[in-house]
């Protein structure tokens, strides 16, 4: 019988949400230096407070 190993990691769930909306994104013709900007964002920084998402969104200098 093979058993997986306790130490082994379960699929990342945010991670996996995240990639299907920046998808979406894509495939709404939405720009990829946005989509880069939420990925750093979102799953790099693991940011989530809404100055940080508006500055992905809409870019450091309209937060000055």
């Amino acid at each position: 019988m093979n058993t997986s190993p306790v130490n082994e990691r379960s699929p990342d769930v945010p991670a996996q949400v995240f990639e299907k909306f920046f998808q979406a994104l894509a495939d709404a013709g939405v720009s990829a230096e946005l989509i880069a900007r939420l990925r750093k964002t979102l799953l790099d920084d693991k940011l989530f407070t809404e100055r940080a998402l508006k500055a992905a969104v809409l870019g450091e200098e309209s937060l000055l």
